[in-house]
């Protein structure tokens, strides 16, 4: 293969957001270890780890970014781009920060709630998760929003809105 044949392979797709929330092979992820030996431990703030799709009809694949380049980044922003690949590097390594800059310090190691708004920092680029809600793109399933790399700040330099995720448990059958 030529390496732009090896790279289209590997490349599965850009991550859209929607407001829908009934769980879907493609709107569930599981969160994976980043270290084998931890793996039935909760999650705490400052913890690396992969979100990865499910096996079967996800595929089994990891949310991924890296650095914006001219020919790599999101279609409308321009910011970072975010995509599910069948890839194993440090790409696709995250961590959970705390909402509030003023005690990020002291959550590190605590356990992750479920239901708390939290920001997903990916480790290689230190960028945060963000949902751009005005750059919206028609998919097969609807209007959707485009999801980016990207941290945004207000003028407290606390992350805006566009940063905050929620972890939702369901069962793990």
């Amino acid at each position: 293969f030529s390496s732009k044949q090896w790279y289209q392979r590997r490349v599965r797709g850009d991550i859209s957001a929607s407001l829908m929330t009934n769980p879907t092979p493609r709107n569930v992820f599981q969160i994976c270890s980043v270290d084998e030996e931890i793996q039935k431990k909760p999650l705490c703030y400052g913890q690396n780890f992969v979100l990865k799709t499910l096996p079967g009809p996800g595929g089994e694949l990891s949310l991924w970014s890296d650095r914006a380049t001219f020919t790599k980044c999101a279609p409308k922003s321009r910011f970072p781009i975010v995509q599910l690949q069948d890839d194993s590097s440090y790409n696709t390594v995250w961590q959970v920060l705390c909402k509030n800059p003023l005690i990020r310090m002291e959550m590190e190691g605590k356990p992750v709630v479920a239901g708390d708004p939290i920001l997903l920092n990916h480790c290689k680029t230190n960028q945060n998760l963000a949902c751009m809600a005005q750059y919206q793109r028609r998919t097969p399933y609807g209007l959707e929003m485009e999801v980016c790399c990207q941290t945004f700040l207000d003028p407290h330099k606390a992350e805006k809105e566009e940063n905050l995720w929620t972890i939702v448990v369901g069962n793990s059958e």
